[in-house]
């Protein structure tokens, strides 16, 4: 473990361009971390800060969202945890493509018994690095702070699925205000349907549900831009999803 985290922190002095990172947190219990670079991302290092009278973190709630790259974490005190990723060039492993905003890192948080409210939390001590080790610098248009709540919704409500172009999986959050049925389909620009990812009763709460780029006969489906509609009692309303494999 010491010898990874000396291994990113030692990087190049050259910077080779820089990246924004972005932390989405649409379902309020889980954040999400995006990055887009102006070049080829193989590593990245970070704390997350946040209050532990409020919420907790376990190691296995830190889940990395790019297939074949780990994560390594180490608690270092009761508010923060200290996170690695490493791509290996060698084996064309990268975090995220230049250009490309990609979703690298989840992170789901619970409250701590009886906490229902609002909690902030942030994260920190960003290193990014690419090939061979050259520094990447972080944009000033980055966001690193969230926020997380543990409130049941007030209102429903769909967000956009991310990440969004996707090549192989995507997630959708949504939320309703009141339990009851509630279905999510997918269709092409034509209207021909191509999967029902829920048609079922739901408690009031934020959800989350992942399409995996299937149709109904589980089949994978072209590239293409597809519409999610959601109904439930007394709300409708759709997105615009995009498949790039």
């Amino acid at each position: 473990m010491n010898f990874l985290y000396t291994a990113i922190l030692s990087i190049s002095i050259i910077i080779a361009g820089e990246a924004k990172l972005d932390i989405l947190s649409a379902n309020k219990k889980n954040i999400y971390l995006h990055i887009e670079s102006e070049e080829d991302l193989y590593g990245i290092q970070f704390e997350i800060l946040y209050k532990p009278s409020e919420v907790f973190l376990n190691e296995d709630a830190i889940i990395s969202k790019v297939e074949g790259i780990k994560i390594y974490t180490n608690k270092k005190e009761d508010d923060r945890y200290a996170v690695l990723m490493l791509g290996f060039p060698g084996e064309n492993h990268m975090l995220a493509n230049h250009g490309i905003i990609t979703e690298i890192i989840e992170i789901q948080f619970n409250p701590v018994e009886k906490f229902r409210g609002s909690s902030f939390g942030e994260i920190d001590e960003i290193i990014l690095a690419g090939k061979a080790g050259v520094a990447i610098e972080l944009s000033d248009s980055s966001i690193n702070s969230f926020e997380l709540s543990f409130l049941k919704p007030i209102v429903s409500s769909l967000s956009k699925n991310h990440p969004n172009p996707f090549n192989s999986t995507t997630s959708i959050d949504y939320t309703l205000s009141e339990a009851g049925m509630v279905s999510l389909v997918i269709y092409d620009l034509e209207g021909t349907l191509i999967k029902t990812l829920t048609d079922d009763y739901q408690e009031k709460d934020y959800h989350t549900i992942i399409w995996n780029g299937m149709n109904e006969d589980r089949q994978p489906i072209e590239n293409g831009r597809y519409i999610l509609k959601m109904s439930t009692s007394g709300f409708s309303d759709s997105i615009i999803m995009t498949l790039l494999k």
